[in-house]
């Protein structure tokens, strides 16, 4: 079986739904607070597909939050944020289905892995998502790929963004 990415041992990787807005305060004070439930890799999910690879189950966690992202978006810039990063296990506390999971605490930039987020195209689908989420068309949604920025690029991108040229 392949190994979970973690950082030092006794760490997990969780993904955080977030929005630009909670991106800007993490580079202002250098921790984010989860708006709400993380997404990592359970051991529900394991249960579930005991013959998946764990790069695919981390996929399917990191899609979750990505989809989890969109009512945080409202009054924001409408791109789906994901912050993946790798915090000490005994701060997470798994939900008993799915990938979801609560965190206790902030998540500090120097935990973070990297930050993901939509890029200018995805924006007309968001919009249309948030506009109306009864009719929202959540495979159009998922069809994009967030980028991947390295920590390191935190405040570029939020330049960049600010610019509306991502």
């Amino acid at each position: 079986m392949a190994k979970q990415h973690s950082g030092p041992r006794g760490s997990r990787r969780i993904y955080v739904p977030a929005s630009t807005g909670m991106l800007r305060g993490l580079a202002d004070s250098g921790e984010l607070k989860p708006a709400g439930p993380v997404h990592t890799v359970t051991a529900s999910l394991r249960r579930e597909y005991p013959d998946v690879d764990v790069e695919d189950l981390e996929y399917t966690a990191f899609a979750d939050a990505g989809l989890a992202s969109l009512p945080l978006l409202v009054g924001h810039l409408p791109r789906r944020v994901v912050i993946s990063a790798d915090v000490p296990d005994e701060r997470v506390t798994e939900h008993g289905e799915g990938t979801g999971a609560d965190f206790d605490g902030s998540v500090k930039l120097k935990r973070v892995a990297a930050i993901h987020v939509d890029d200018a195209d995805a924006a007309v689908e968001i919009a249309e998502a948030l506009g109306d989420p009864e009719a929202a068309d959540l495979d159009a949604v998922e069809a994009h790929v967030l980028d991947w920025y390295a920590p390191t690029e935190l405040q570029d991108l939020l330049a960049t963004l600010n610019a509306g040229t991502a």
